[in-house]
């Protein structure tokens, strides 16, 4: 029992545990304190995240949808063309319900958000009016353009049959100011050609009635020039008083929100100065917990350094200073510890590996006695000297006497101590034999040579190998000149497209092509809400069901961004449609999540055009499918569309 007591004292594995099981109970403590700290600091964390962030998250995305509503109103305010002010119109719906959407998850927690959204309410009435008023204005300006045209071709048309000097003198200055009517940009200068126009007028009245009762309706008659003129003005004049009304009423949506956000960013601070209150009385007694857990561990490690740390470090005093461990070391340790078990290991590692050295010399030995009798062209260098050199390498260098390394060549000389000092294995094509006409790599291998570390220089025949690599280049730089492939979607690429069908000539082309242009639906979204990454992932998809339902005498092409083009030789228009429609819906089954679209999924829009006459180009067939796309997308997206050669067709786009 005395014994047992005894050797339990001795132990290290013993004290080792008991040392550890302290640190243990100390970190548990330091964990309890640290997760009832943590645990009130989640309450006040959550208390904030689940009241006031979210508020004020909803809050900052109405703020930036106003921003961007400010902006769109300017961008109607300034449009110059119908359509586009209609596609703005409808983003300007779409951004008002968007921030009304947001505005509501607020309603019932503020007053002032209530106010904020009843304001948001007027925008859509007001930029409307705007819009439509722009449309009349864009419409008087076009039949003013037509107006004034024609009154210039009756003029010229009278100028030709005048005879009399004073009547071509007025017709003169009668189409000279017409013209600057047209490029007048300031409205004293039209008041100014208005009246010299009535001035002409009247003395064309004296002196050619006939004249005058031709032009006097072009000029003075309603819908004539003048009325025109005035309309214009008018319309001018709402359209700059509504986007004035716009601005201000936008000006106080932006500055009653941003008040509003700020009053809400002011009670989130003066939460979070509470909460870093509660995390900095967190930090302290973290601090404190280290700081008893440090003070306890700097004195279990002083105990280990008495009790482990002196012995190992004289255990490797032993295993420093003796090549070999004997059996009466190992006693020593077993009657003082159980490092005795550690090193009886060390004892037999020791003797495996001077058994391995004693090998080691065998085979080195070896190596050397089938080195010096082989035909290998081969060098052997301890420390930067040569050793040995082989029959075979001194026949390369025959007009040489290899003595040391600088008897090589130069260039030998280089890639050799290239080799050594790099630590490389292989100095790829580093020496020429001109009389040969070989190449030969130079390659570096470590060995044991007369029980010193030496490397061992070898030099191989790679000829054929440098020229198989020299012509593989040269055809890969040869196709690579004549690649016709996308490289991120495999399809064709453009230039495949202009150089072998868009400039090829009639007689080159075939009669009844189709050509089937496809856009991926607001890809512009997908990439900014999920990345471009996610966003080249969905053109390979959308170009790898292309590719499968064009036919072989096909090509699908991309050619270019989001927009991809099968050109479809030879065809019928039910052929051509079909495709396309198997297209568009290929693509809409496989169920790619789209965020920003109205279809929920990943969806293309396809314009579809037919040659239908030998004379129309390809350029021609390319821009009716450009624009029966862009009817496609008008018309919701996700759908097909046909050109067609008729007048109403092309009012419509």
């Amino acid at each position: 029992m005395a014994e047992v007591t005894g050797h339990l004292r001795k132990s290290l594995r013993i004290r080792i545990t008991a040392a550890v099981l302290i640190m243990v109970l100390l970190m548990l403590c330091t964990g309890g304190l640290c997760f009832f700290y943590f645990l009130k600091l989640s309450e006040s964390v959550k208390l904030q995240s689940d009241r006031e962030l979210p508020a004020l998250q909803v809050l900052n995305g109405a703020q930036l949808s106003i921003t961007r509503l400010s902006n769109l109103a300017n961008e109607v305010a300034n449009s110059t063309s119908p359509a586009y002010s209609r596609i703005l119109m409808s983003q300007v719906r779409d951004e008002i319900s968007e921030l009304q959407n947001s505005l509501l998850k607020l309603t019932d927690r503020n007053e002032q958000i209530t106010r904020l959204t009843e304001i948001v309410a007027k925008v859509e009435p007001s930029v409307t009016s705007m819009s439509m008023s722009k449309a009349m204005l864009d419409q008087v300006e076009a039949a003013l353009q037509e107006q004034v045209t024609r009154a210039l071709r009756q003029v010229v048309q009278t100028h030709k049959g005048a005879r009399q000097a004073a009547v071509e003198e007025t017709l003169d200055e009668l189409l000279l100011e017409l013209n600057h009517l047209l490029s007048a940009k300031h409205l004293y200068e039209q008041n100014q050609i208005v009246f010299t126009l009535k001035e002409q007028l009247t003395q064309l009245n004296r002196i050619a009635p006939m004249i005058h009762a031709q032009l006097s309706p072009l000029l003075s008659s309603p819908k004539g020039v003048f009325d025109l003129l005035a309309q214009r003005e008018q319309h001018r004049s709402e359209v700059v008083g509504l986007s004035t009304q716009n601005k201000i009423l936008l000006g106080n949506v932006v500055d009653f929100g941003h008040r509003v956000y700020m009053d809400m960013e002011a009670n989130v601070a003066q939460q979070a100065e509470q909460l870093s209150e509660n995390a900095q009385s967190f930090i302290d007694g973290l601090v404190l917990a280290f700081a008893v857990q440090l003070l306890v561990a700097l004195s279990l490690l002083g105990y280990l350094h008495r009790q482990l740390f002196r012995r190992l470090q004289a255990l490797k005093g032993l295993v420093g200073q003796k090549r070999t461990i004997t059996d009466e070391d190992v006693a020593f340790f077993d009657a003082q510890n159980e490092l005795g078990s550690l090193v009886k290991k060390l004892q037999s590692y020791m003797n495996t590996i001077t058994t391995q050295q004693a090998q080691i010399e065998t085979t080195s030995q070896q190596l050397q006695t089938i080195i010096k009798h082989s035909h290998m062209k081969i060098a052997v260098l301890i420390d930067g000297q040569l050793q040995y050199c082989s029959d075979a390498l001194k026949q390369l260098f025959a007009n040489r006497a290899l003595t040391s390394l600088e008897s090589f060549p130069d260039d030998v000389v280089n890639h050799i101590k290239a080799v050594l000092e790099n630590q490389a294995n292989t100095e790829e094509g580093a020496f020429w034999d001109v009389e040969s006409q070989s190449w030969y790599d130079i390659t570096r291998d470590t060995i044991i040579w007369q029980n010193q570390h030496a490397d061992l220089i070898s030099f191989a025949d790679v000829t054929e190998q440098i020229q198989a690599q020299q012509e593989f280049k040269r055809t890969l730089s040869e196709v690579e000149n004549e690649a016709q492939i996308d490289p991120l979607t495999g399809l064709l690429n453009r230039k495949t497209f202009d150089t072998t069908v868009m400039n090829a000539s009639h007689e080159e082309m075939l009669s009844h092509f189709a050509i089937l242009l496809f856009d991926v639906d607001f890809f512009k979204e997908y990439n900014d809400q999920l990345g471009h990454l996610q966003g080249d992932n969905v053109l390979k998809m959308v170009a790898a069901v292309i590719q499968r339902n064009t036919p072989s005498e096909g090509a699908a092409i991309r050619y270019g961004g989001e927009e991809l083009l099968v050109y479809l030789p030879d065809t019928q228009v039910k052929t051509a449609l079909d495709i396309a429609q198997t297209i568009v819906e290929d693509i809409f089954s496989q169920d790619v999540p789209h965020p920003a679209s109205p279809h929920r999924y990943l969806s293309v829009s396809c314009g579809v055009s037919m040659q239908t006459q030998a004379t129309e180009s390809v350029l021609q067939v390319f821009d009716q499918a450009d624009k029966s796309l862009y009817k496609a997308k008008r018309s919701g997206r996700n759908c097909v569309m046909l050109w067609s050669d008729t007048k109403a067709e092309q009012d419509l786009l």
